[in-house]
C-alpha cells in the first residue's frame, strides 16, 4: 500500500483533493438544505404569528364605529340630514373620537355611500377619490348589520386606504354607516426584526406597510425571485434585493385581500453551513487518517493468513461450484473425448451413462435438429491447437441429447475453448430446455384459440354495431319527424283556416279583410319556408374555395341581418379590422347569426336584457373567437351533445335544434372548429377556431 503511494503519488494527492472538494460542497450543501427547511419552518410559525397578531390589531378598530351607531345626535341627523346645527354637533364629536381613540379619521355616509359628513383630519385626502359611492352602497347593503372591512385605492396617487364601516338603522331601515379610517402602521414598530423583512400589499399589490428597505421596492418587487425545491420536496423563494439573498414566505388573507410577504435573510444561513462543512472537512480528514493507519497495519498482519487462507479455499469453491451448480458441465480434451462430468450433467443423461472416455457426438442423435452441432463437434480432433489459443466456440445451439435408457430432450448445447496449465481443451455447457419447450407449445396453442375467439367476438361486434347504427338513425329519424310535423302542421293548420276565412271574407265582397287574410298566409308560408331553409342547409356542399374574410365585418353583417331582434342588446366587441381567417363570407355570417339568435332567445325566455361577449386570440397560424352571452346555459352533461343534430332543450314547436348543429358543420367545411365548454367562473363559453388568413 505505501510502495503504491509512494508510485502513484501525484496521482493519490488530487483524488484526495478531488474527495475532500467534494466532500465539503457535500456537507455544505446538505447543512445548507437542513438549515433553510429549518427556516422555512420557523418562517411559516412567524407568518402565522403575525397574522394572529394583525387580525388582533383589527378586531381593535372593529368595535369603533359602533361606538357612534346608536348616538343620538347620528340617528337625528340621519333623518334630517339637511340641518347644519346637527352636522356641526357632529362634526365636532367625529373631531373628538379622532383623538381619543388615535385613529385618522371619521366620516357619516349614506346608504347611497355619500359622504355627509368627515373629520377633516388627513390633508391631501378626499373619500371620492379612493372608494366609488356605489361600491360602498352595495357593501352596507350586503353586510346585513355586521362590521365592514373594505379597501380602496387611488391610481393617481398610488396609494390604498382602509375603512372600518358600521351600518345605522333608523325607524325606516337602514340609513347610511360610521366609517373610520385606520392605520395599521404602528404594528411594523412591535414586531421584532433584525435582518428580515416584513411587506404588506393590498389587493392591488400596492405596498401599505414595511419594516424596512421600503423605497428599494418598486411595483414589481416580486417578480426578482428563484423558484427553489429543498430535499424534503418543500417548494419555496429564494428573492434577491440589494446583494442578499432572502427566503420569500407569504400568506394572504381571504376576506381582506391582503398579502403578507416574510423576507428572512439567508446570510447568517450560508456562513453557518461553511463552517459546518469545514468542521465535517477536518473530522473525515482525521477519521481518515487514523483509518489508514489502521488499515495498513491490519493488512501487513492478514496479508500472509488471507493469501493462504485463499489459496486453500480456491479448489474447494470451484468443486462446490461445479457439483451444485444447476447447469450440466462436461470438459471435453484437445481430440473431443469426455474427460469430467459433473453432478447435473449425469443427473441429464442418467446416472447409469458411461460418458467418460467418450466423444460427445456418440449422445447426439443424427436428426435435422443436430446437424449443425454435430459437425462442429466432429471437427475437434482435426483442429490445429498446438501452441497456439483455441478459438473456436458453439453457443447456445438447440439441440437433441439421447439419455442412457434410450430416450431424448431438448437442450441448449455451448461449446467453449479452454487453457489450464499446460493442457488445452473444451467446456461444454447444457441446460435442459423441455419445459421451455412444452410452454412454448402451450402459448402458440392458447394463442390460436385465443385469436379464434377474438375473431368470433369481431363479428358479433360487428354485428352489433350495425344493429346500434339502425337503430340510431331510426331513433333519429322519428325525432326529426316528430318535430317536423308539429312544425309544419301549426302553419299549415292556420293557412287552412285563414284560406277558408278569406272565401268568407270575399263572398261577402269584404276586400280589405280578406287582403289582411292573406298578408297572414304570406307569413305562414315564410315560416315554412325558413324551416324547409334549415333543413337544407345540413346539406350545403363544401366551399370549393376559401378566401380571407374579415371577421369583424362578418360580425357585423350577421347583427345588421337579424334588424330589430337585436334591439336592446349590450355589446362587448372586442376585433381588430385587420383581423382576417381563411373562410366563406356567407358561412361565417350564418354561424354568427345562429349564436346571436340563440342567445337572444334564450335571455328573453328568463326576461334578461342580452349581454353578448366576443372576443379574438390570435396563434401561431389560427384565430380563434370566443363567444359568450349571460344567458342561462345549459347542464354541464348535456354540453357534449349541443352540436349533434335535433338536440334540444326546448320543447316541440319552439326549435328542431338544427342551429350549432349546423354552425358546427359550417365551421368544418372552413377546415375550423366550433366547441363549447365551461370556464372557471361557470360560463359557458363557445370557441370558433379557424385558420389565419
Amino acid at each position: 500500500m505505501i510502495s503504491q503511494f509512494r508510485k502513484h503519488r501525484l496521482f493519490f494527492l488530487s483524488l484526495g483533493g478531488a474527495v475532500l472538494t467534494l466532500l465539503f460542497f457535500g456537507v455544505n450543501t446538505i447543512a445548507y438544505q437542513t438549515l433553510i427547511i429549518s427556516k422555512h419552518s420557523e418562517g411559516q410559525d412567524q407568518l402565522l404569528d403575525y397574522v394572529i397578531e394583525l387580525r388582533n390589531e383589527l378586531k381593535n378598530y372593529h368595535i369603533l364605529p359602533y361606538a357612534l351607531a346608536d348616538n343620538p345626535t347620528l340617528l337625528a341627523f340621519m333623518d334630517n340630514p339637511n340641518n347644519q346645527v346637527l352636522e356641526q354637533r357632529l362634526q365636532r364629536q367625529l373631531e373628538d373620537l379622532t383623538h381619543v381613540s388615535k385613529t385618522q379619521d371619521w366620516f357619516i355616509l349614506s346608504a347611497q355611500g355619500d359622504l355627509l359628513v368627515s373629520s377633516e383630519q388627513t390633508s391631501h385626502f378626499s373619500l371620492e377619490n379612493y372608494f366609488n359611492k356605489q361600491d360602498l352602497s352595495n357593501v352596507l347593503k350586503e353586510q346585513q348589520g355586521e362590521y365592514i372591512l373594505v379597501s380602496g385605492y387611488d391610481p393617481q396617487q398610488f396609494k390604498s386606504a382602509h375603512l372600518v364601516l358600521a351600518p345605522v338603522y333608523t325607524s325606516t331601515g337602514l340609513a347610511g354607516a360610521v366609517a373610520v379610517k385606520i392605520n395599521v402602521s404602528d404594528l411594523i414598530e412591535r414586531w421584532n426584526l433584525h435582518e428580515d423583512i416584513v411587506v404588506m400589499t393590498d389587493q392591488n399589490n400596492l405596498i401599505f406597510l414595511a419594516n424596512r428597505l421600503n423605497r428599494l421596492l418598486v411595483s414589481d418587487w416580486l417578480n426578482n425571485h428563484t423558484d427553489v425545491q429543498f430535499l424534503n420536496k418543500t417548494r419555496s423563494k429564494i428573492y434577491h434585493l440589494n446583494g442578499e439573498n432572502y427566503l420569500l414566505q407569504d400568506v394572504t388573507l381571504d376576506d381582506l385581500k391582503w398579502h403578507i410577504h416574510y423576507l428572512s435573510n439567508l446570510k447568517g444561513i450560508q456562513r453557518k453551513a461553511q463552517n459546518i462543512a469545514f468542521i465535517s472537512l477536518g473530522i473525515f480528514a482525521l477519521i481518515f487518517l487514523f483509518w489508514l493507519y489502521r488499515r495498513e497495519r491490519s493488512l501487513k498482519i492478514a496479508s500472509k493468513l488471507e493469501n493462504e487462507i485463499l489459496i486453500a479455499d480456491s479448489a474447494q469453491r470451484q468443486r462446490v461450484l461445479i457439483e451444485n451448480t444447476h447447469v450440466g458441465l462436461l470438459q471435453l480434451t484437445k481430440r473431443g473425448e469426455i474427460s469430467f462430468v459433473n453432478p447435473m450433467g449425469l443427473r441429464y443423461f442418467g446416472q447409469r451413462a458411461q460418458l467418460n472416455e467418450h466423444y460427445l457426438y456418440e449422445f447426439l442423435p443424427d436428426c435435422l435438429e443436430n446437424q449443425s452441432a454435430l459437425a462442429f463437434i466432429k471437427s475437434l480432433p482435426t483442429q490445429e491447437i498446438e501452441n497456439a489459443a483455441l478459438t473456436t466456440n458453439l453457443l447456445e445451439q438447440e439441440v437433441i441429447l439421447q439419455k442412457d435408457n434410450g430416450q431424448t430432450f431438448p437442450a441448449l448445447l455451448s461449446v467453449s475453448s479452454l487453457k489450464w496449465s499446460d493442457s488445452q481443451g473444451y467446456l461444454v455447457t447444457l441446460i435442459d430446455i423441455s419445459k421451455r419447450k412444452k410452454a412454448e407449445l402451450s402459448l402458440l396453442d392458447a394463442n390460436s384459440r385465443l385469436e379464434e375467439r377474438v375473431l368470433e367476438r369481431t363479428k358479433a361486434l360487428e354485428a352489433a354495431q350495425k344493429e346500434l347504427l339502425r337503430t340510431e338513425k331510426l331513433a333519429a329519424i322519428g325525432q326529426m319527424s316528430t318535430a317536423i310535423a308539429h312544425e309544419l302542421n301549426q302553419p299549415l293548420t292556420g293557412i287552412r283556416t285563414l284560406a277558408y276565412t278569406a272565401e268568407l271574407l270575399l263572398k261577402r265582397q269584404d276586400s280589405e279583410q280578406a287582403l289582411k287574410i292573406l298578408i297572414d298566409l304570406e307569413s305562414l308560408v315564410v315560416r315554412m319556408q325558413n324551416l324547409t331553409s334549415e333543413l337544407k342547409v345540413l346539406a350545403y356542399r363544401r366551399p370549393e374555395q376559401l378566401t380571407p374574410t374579415s371577421v369583424k365585418e362578418s360580425l357585423q353583417r350577421a347583427i345588421d341581418g337579424l334588424g330589430d331582434e337585436v334591439h336592446g342588446v349590450h355589446w362587448e366587441i372586442k376585433l381588430n379590422d385587420l383581423d382576417k381567417v381563411m373562410a366563406e363570407q356567407t358561412r361565417l355570417e350564418r354561424i354568427f347569426l345562429n349564436l346571436i339568435s340563440n342567445s337572444i332567445q334564450a335571455c328573453s325566455e328568463r326576461n334578461i336584457t342580452p349581454s353578448i361577449k366576443i372576443s379574438l386570440h390570435t396563434h401561431d397560424e389560427q384565430i380563434t373567437i370566443n363567444y359568450q352571452d349571460n344567458g342561462p346555459g345549459i347542464e354541464k352533461n348535456k354540453v357534449t351533445h349541443i352540436f349533434e343534430p335535433f338536440f334540444t332543450t326546448k320543447p316541440i314547436g319552439k326549435g328542431l335544434g338544427l342551429g350549432l348543429a349546423i354552425s358546427a358543420n359550417l365551421a368544418k367545411d372552413m377546415n375550423g372548429t366550433l366547441t363549447a365548454h365551461y370556464n372557471d367562473n361557470s360560463q359557458l363559453i363557445f370557441r370558433l377556431t379557424l385558420l389565419k388568413a
